[in-house]
């Protein structure tokens, strides 16, 4: 990290402007073998991210401190970018790059509640739950799941909590005092059958 800062400081001022960062980005693409360049959108999101834990947030270039956090952030996201991309390239009918509500209960129905329909109280409380802001492409607050927010869907989706999951499923039994071994529905999955969230 810290040679690559050094190479594409070619400007000598400690620290890196946004193409610079880029530039950045693209070495870790390289570094992670992914299938394509940082976009637009994403260098963005390093750059909004990153100067977020700066005294003057409106800066418009990262120090050495500020690009390694933004890489490290940025090497998680690529771990789970071809996922983000599925869900975004199957269920965002409206290609602005956030899902709506519609679009979210869509999700929601074929990818985490096996086909059923989840009530209005599942997405409101999920909603509530995954719009936080700081990503991508979706402000707090703005009835949107940005790129980075549908990272905690899956997660969040499994601890909602009794009184408010009226159509969750949980695939098998949900008595899981009865096996601690994990069986899975398919060769091809990654996911136990009994649910998303497993508890020993």
């Amino acid at each position: 990290m810290k040679l690559w800062f050094k190479d594409l400081d070619d400007t000598y001022r400690d620290a890196l402007d946004r193409p610079r960062v880029e530039a950045l980005l693209c070495f870790v693409h390289d570094d992670a073998h992914a299938s394509s360049p940082p976009r637009a959108s994403e260098v963005d999101w390093v750059m909004r991210k990153a100067s977020l834990s700066a005294e003057d947030s409106s800066h418009s270039v990262l120090t050495l401190p500020e690009c390694e956090d933004a890489v490290g952030m940025y090497v998680s996201y690529l771990k789970r970018r071809n996922e983000i991309d599925f869900v975004f390239q199957t269920y965002d009918r409206d290609d602005d790059d956030a899902l709506n509500r519609a679009e979210l209960g869509a999700y929601v129905r074929y990818e985490l509640n096996h086909g059923d329909v989840p009530s209005d109280l599942e997405i409101d409380w999920l909603l509530e739950k995954l719009d936080i802001g700081s990503c991508m492409t979706s402000e707090k607050g703005d009835g949107l799941v940005g790129r980075t927010e549908i990272m905690r869907a899956k997660d969040e989706w499994c601890l909602m909590p009794d009184e408010v999951a009226t159509t969750r499923h949980r695939r098998g039994d949900d008595d899981f005092s009865r096996s601690t071994t994990l069986e899975f529905s398919s060769p091809n999955s990654r996911e136990p059958a009994g649910g998303c969230c497993v508890v020993m």
